[in-house]
């Protein structure tokens, strides 16, 4: 078996590559994901890339909120665990 997957993760034509790593005992391949908020990211139009767990943003839903039930979350397939935030307030000018 494959111990290890690869998937681009493409947004505004910025590419984002996250490895999978095949876990024996659960039987699941775990995505080692970037921390968007050690190391910011931003595509080239402004928008910043976030993880849909991250929970402080003020704009979030506020039954969950994290960034993935918000509005403004936009992610390339849905149940994609990052994306991009498209509010204007958080826009990299």
């Amino acid at each position: 078996m494959c111990k290890e997957m690869r998937r681009v993760f493409c947004l505004y034509e910025d590419p984002v590559e996250v490895v999978f790593t095949y876990d024996g005992s659960t039987e699941r391949y775990t995505g080692s994901y970037p921390d968007f908020e050690q190391s910011p990211r931003f595509t080239a139009c402004g928008r910043r890339w976030v993880n849909a767990t991250k929970d402080d943003c003020p704009l979030a839903d506020q039954t969950y909120g994290d960034c993935g039930s918000c509005k403004y979350y936009r992610c390339e397939h849905p149940g994609d665990l990052i994306g991009v935030c498209e509010n204007e307030r958080f826009r990299e000018k």
